[in-house]
């Protein structure tokens, strides 16, 4: 362990209510003090067993989904957390190593070693419900084991991080009621997730909590979005990039061997709430995403909706394609009509909704009465 002072770790520990990459920074600077390999806060599911990884410091951005997909079950440091109250602290050492050898043979050389992690350390910060939020450490086999010395230390910051962690989510809950009230965006029943001109998650309503807390692919870690291989979190990077940068919506297919075909449409929006006083400078950018998935494939109302929008039998099962995030090539292929004849149906139709962009007409489509949910979402298969 470096140098430690202890008003400095605090000060950086409260700098996280108004960083905008939240406990990240601290993680970081943590892991330097303490001489760490890595540190992760995450979310754990008693009832349910599902983990949740909200901040990470020392692992790659594959490194989580693939801990999650394929041995969340397996730590027992994480698992033995779920049966102690909060403030605790627990440590895995050696011996912990050769239980989890015999145990868990696969876990132990496909992550362990290969991660090359010898030494944890973890404590539980809350529980809220089923919840349970968890705060661990690991080490490499050259960093040597913690010390009496380094987990008093650490056991003597845990309060402040507890408090700081209340505080910081009691800040999150307080912006998203004064920014998003009166928001389009959280009247959708479609899984919907906003992020900043940065990329970072700033809401998600409660469709996107309700399918995020399920088994699904994509996740939020870091504060930004994680597909459950790096290839596909790539993906989503350059598409939310190219859409901030052009202003031009973009729709991706994220289909997955032995999954349901997944599709997010990523729109662009000036955050209406945060426009800045001084009329010469740029409003704050950002982008919504739409999820549509087949599991909860979201209805309209065909009647209801010719009867609000003045729409034939043909415009109103286009917007029905829409709505399920389909392109004019595909709805023309299903509906056995030309694509030009697509475009002039969606003109029309935009016309009469009083919309200009496809975005925005989808959006008033799903805020509409005509708009209804599914089925409850099943649970995402993601067992190799």
């Amino acid at each position: 362990m470096k140098n430690l002072n202890m008003d400095e770790m605090i000060k950086s520990l409260y700098s996280a209510l108004i960083d905008p990459n939240g406990f990240q920074p601290f993680l970081s600077k943590l892991t330097t003090i303490f001489n760490l390999r890595s540190g992760v806060i995450l979310l754990a599911n008693l009832r349910t067993h599902q983990l949740k990884v909200v901040w990470i410091e020392g692992f790659q951005d594959n490194d989580i989904p693939f801990f999650l997909e394929k041995f969340s079950h397996c730590d027992p440091l994480i698992n033995e957390l779920k049966e102690n109250p909060a403030g605790t602290l627990l440590h895995a050492n050696e011996e912990t190593t050769l239980q989890v050898i015999t145990d868990h043979p696969e876990y132990h050389q496909e992550w362990l070693v290969k991660k090359d992690i010898h030494f944890g350390l973890g404590t539980v910060l809350a529980t809220d419900g089923d919840w349970i939020s968890q705060l661990t450490f690991q080490r490499r086999e050259d960093q040597g084991d913690f010390t009496n010395q380094e987990k008093a230390a650490i056991e003597k910051l845990i309060p402040h991080i507890q408090h700081a962690m209340q505080l910081y989510h009691s800040k999150v809950q307080q912006d998203k009621q004064r920014l998003l009230s009166n928001s389009l965006f959280d009247q959708i029943q479609l899984p919907v997730i906003l992020l900043d001109e940065q990329a970072r998650v700033c809401h998600t309503n409660q469709g996107a909590e309700q399918l995020l807390g399920t088994r699904f692919p994509l996740q939020i870690v870091n504060r930004k979005l994680k597909w459950l291989t790096a290839k596909k979190s790539s993906l989503i990077e350059q598409s939310i990039e190219q859409v901030l940068n052009t202003g031009k919506a973009q729709t991706l297919a994220m289909n997955e061997p032995s999954q349901p075909i997944v599709s997010l449409t990523v729109t662009p929006l000036v955050n209406q709430f945060n426009k800045p006083q001084n009329h010469l400078l740029e409003p704050q950018q950002g982008v919504a995403i739409f999820i549509y998935h087949e599991q909860q494939r979201p209805m309209l109302d065909t009647e209801i909706l010719k009867s609000l929008f003045r729409l034939s039998n043909s415009e109103s099962k286009v917007c029905c394609e829409l709505v399920y995030g389909r392109s004019p090539a595909e709805i023309a292929e299903r509906q056995y009509l030309s694509q030009e004849t697509v475009r002039t149906y969606i003109k029309r139709i935009m016309k009469k909704t009083n919309t200009n962009r496809q975005n925005e007409l989808v959006a008033k489509l799903v805020a509409s009465p005509a708009f209804y949910p599914s089925a409850p979402t099943e649970r995402f298969n993601t067992a190799p």
